[in-house]
């Protein structure tokens, strides 16, 4: 079993804690590396991995921890994106325990992966807010917001996914061709309210490849996870 960084030092009221979604995505990946290691074989260049909204830091702290098990091969960059400035440090503190921090480039707060050039990630990596809310939360902080209001807003960029809870991943989604280098592959993660069949059919009709990777769920109401991977 592949070790899980550590998260101890993560603030919750401010920042998301690693669940069931993020270690559901640890799962996924480790049991793909077959996949990824015949992807990204040497003497291919060394694969960039873009993590968006790193939240505490974990996706990005177990693949930097875990490159040689995962891609079969070291020479791996990894970058993060957050809309909360909290998050991102929070990240770089994650990183900063873990015995290879030397993979990571950073965590940029953005808005997903807009500061990126066009075809240059490798490996996306998405655990997306995914409940459906009536409204997204706002990227940048209110104007004489209290600190709770403050607290209420960075918690519901963590979790507050629009309609369908799929307004920030269909976004994602849509730009998929531009963001991807053309051996580019992205694992993103839908939950059953997500319409993950309706998701998956757009995809494959617009020529993508997609198949899932990973899922877990429970019954009682939790809701049912799904990780797809999709390339080209």
């Amino acid at each position: 079993m592949l070790p899980t960084p550590d998260t101890d030092h993560i603030d919750p009221n401010t920042t998301y804690s690693p669940a069931e979604d993020s270690y559901l995505v640890l799962d996924t990946l480790t049991s793909d590396a077959g996949f990824l290691h015949s992807h990204f074989a040497p003497p291919s260049s060394p694969p960039l991995i873009l993590e968006l909204g790193t939240g505490s830091g974990i996706i990005s702290a177990f693949i930097s921890t875990n490159t040689t098990a995962l891609f079969g091969r070291a020479d791996v960059h990894l970058l993060g994106t957050d809309a909360n400035s909290i998050a991102c440090a929070a990240t770089a503190q994650t990183l900063s325990l873990t015995p290879a921090p030397s993979h990571f480039l950073g965590a940029l707060v953005a808005d997903l992966a807009a500061p990126l050039r066009d075809h240059v990630v490798d490996m996306l990596v998405f655990n997306p807010p995914y409940v459906p809310t009536p409204e997204l939360p706002s990227l940048r902080a209110e104007h004489g917001a209290t600190e709770f209001e403050e607290e209420s807003r960075l918690l519901a960029l963590t979790y507050a996914g629009g309609e369908d809870g799929m307004e920030v991943t269909r976004r994602v989604l849509m730009g998929l061709g531009s963001v991807l280098s053309q051996r580019g592959v992205a694992y993103i993660l839908l939950c059953r309210s997500n319409r993950p069949g309706e998701v998956v059919e757009g995809l494959r009709g617009q020529g993508w490849r997609c198949e899932k990777a990973g899922g877990s769920g429970r019954r009682g109401g939790i809701e049912r996870l799904e990780i797809w991977r999709i390339w080209r």
